[in-house]
């Protein structure tokens, strides 16, 4: 295809024929996704596009709105994603579950996209048993729970239990921490903070 078949391809398919139809056009063969899910995309984005470009008065397009739950979009699309990373047989990223790493600083922080043994460190910190260790037992382990849509799943169940982020540790005040509620003041000032006793505790540390 030239660049301008291309670029008509990309300009002029809708969202819903791409999401139909590129997954078997990008790698041979459909996703594996649960009855409705495409359905509810569609409703979502007939929504969404009904908001941005408004054909009416709007209140009927606002009471459309209230009507959408806000889980079921993110259930969604978390699964179009992790369906299509598990039919080509690569990794979805952990940013899926919701959590972030916070990069913490004095004055401030920043959200930190870091790889996946990282995050199997992570979770080993917050409790789970996973042997993040281990090189070869990591990426099976990986391949296992970040490579297909049952792994996902079996550890979203899992996440949605826990009320906590990663833990700090003293050695290490500017860590990046996994954490649940990224966006909230409250956890941007816990898990991404640095404060002068922890920058203290780390300078003296030793035995």
């Amino acid at each position: 295809m030239s660049e301008g078949e291309i670029l008509a391809v990309l300009r002029k398919s809708t969202i819903i024929d791409k999401l139909k139809k590129w997954p078997t056009k990008l790698i041979g063969k459909p996703l594996k996704l649960s009855e409705g899910t495409i359905d509810l995309l569609t409703v979502f984005n007939d929504v969404r596009g009904n908001l941005t470009h408004p054909k009416t008065e709007g209140r009927d397009l606002y009471e459309q709105l209230e009507g959408i739950d806000p889980g079921s979009v993110e259930d969604a699309v978390a699964e179009f994603m992790v369906r299509y990373h598990e039919a080509e047989n690569t990794r979805y990223p952990y940013w899926i579950f919701g959590w972030n790493y916070l990069n913490p600083r004095p004055d401030s922080y920043e959200i930190f996209i870091i790889n996946d043994q990282q995050f199997t460190f992570s979770l080993q910190a917050i409790g789970f048993q996973v042997p993040a260790g281990s090189y070869g037992a990591s990426e099976a382990w990986l391949n296992k729970y970040l490579g297909t849509y049952e792994g996902y799943k079996l550890i979203l169940n899992e996440l949605n239990k826990l009320d906590r982020c990663e833990p700090k540790f003293d050695r290490f005040p500017f860590k990046p921490v996994l954490c649940r509620r990224w966006w909230k003041p409250e956890h941007q000032q816990s898990c991404g903070h640095v404060t002068e006793e922890s920058l203290k505790a780390a300078r003296e540390f030793g035995p």
